[in-house]
């Protein structure tokens, strides 16, 4: 029997409007989110995501409903939110003109007030981003990348257990990318509580165990993202021989047209997979990856709004 998490976060009915007699921007919404899970928030613009997370994450109150965090019922919403949740916006959020060891020294001095701990804070988040080669560059100058991870460095200084990320990784090179999803898997295995929006779905496949889609302020569907993978789907001209196959580092399926499927559970596997069948392009037939379950859903939903 699988293990049943904590619930970190929960929304019960919870709505919020900008102006009086407008439709709301959130409207009757409830969720709970579990320990060590990532749920994406997904949807057109307008359709409400930026206001979701700035009510889950304090930066908005809400009008009706309530916002909780079991986990610290111990303590007041207000101060589980100023010490255990973090937020990663799609705007950099640092001071351009400072370094990246000046930039996290600053914000741990205000999310930390026991000065001991600082150092430790501050080494710990440059580690995890991979942000040693740019400690004392200025953010200005860095690459879209190397922004990004400071962004997300700077959330993670302050020690967070609950971390939202809009966006965290728009704009930027895939290797950059590669490292970000990764880092995001790792916080994952720690036990870290991801809120995720991103345009990108194949990240959001990657990533995430539940996708909560909105439109209009309101949820319009919910989807477990726990047993669906994507696929690499290719044929080839004669069969594979058996070292062939030793190459690949994830069991190969052998489908019913003769073809070959591999099920692809993080980028390290997806660039591990192209690696070898790079070098088997000689006898590769057609290569194709599988149609994302989250796209068609997403067009399905919303084909119509976009338009």
């Amino acid at each position: 029997m699988a293990k049943l998490m904590p619930i970190m976060l929960a929304l019960k009915q919870v709505s919020f409007g900008y102006k009086a007699n407008m439709p709301l921007s959130v409207n009757n919404i409830s969720l709970n989110l579990a320990q060590g899970s990532c749920t994406a928030i997904l949807g057109p613009n307008g359709a409400g995501k930026s206001t979701l997370i700035s009510l889950m994450s304090g930066l908005l109150t809400a009008q009706t409903g309530h916002i909780s965090y079991p986990f610290y019922s111990q303590c007041t919403t207000k101060k589980a939110i100023a010490q255990k949740v973090a937020l990663v916006p799609q705007d950099f959020a640092f001071y351009h003109e400072l370094s990246v060891h000046d930039n996290l020294a600053f914000f741990v001095s205000i999310s930390e007030k026991n000065r001991s701990l600082h150092s430790n804070h501050i080494k710990s988040a440059i580690r995890a981003c991979g942000l040693d080669d740019v400690t004392n560059k200025m953010a200005g100058s860095l690459s879209g990348g190397y922004k990004r991870r400071l962004n997300i460095a700077i959330a993670l200084s302050k020690q967070p257990d609950i971390i939202f990320l809009d966006e965290p990784t728009v704009g930027i090179d895939p290797l950059s990318r590669d490292a970000i999803i990764n880092l995001l898997l790792d916080l994952k295995q720690q036990g870290k509580t991801l809120v995720y929006t991103s345009h990108l779905l194949h990240e959001v496949e990657l990533l995430c165990d539940e996708v909560v889609f909105l439109n209009n302020g309101k949820v319009v569907a919910n989807e477990l993202l726990n047993i669906q993978k994507p696929s690499l789907n290719f044929t080839t001209v004669k069969p594979l021989s058996p070292t062939q196959i030793t190459l690949f580092t994830q069991p190969i399926t052998i489908l019913e047209n003769g073809g070959h499927q591999l099920k692809v559970s993080n980028s390290e596997q997806l660039a591990s997979a192209f690696i070898v069948l790079a070098n088997l392009s000689h006898d590769i037939k057609t290569l194709t990856f599988s149609n994302s379950h989250i796209e068609q859903l997403y067009r399905d939903l919303f084909s119509e709004s976009s338009c």
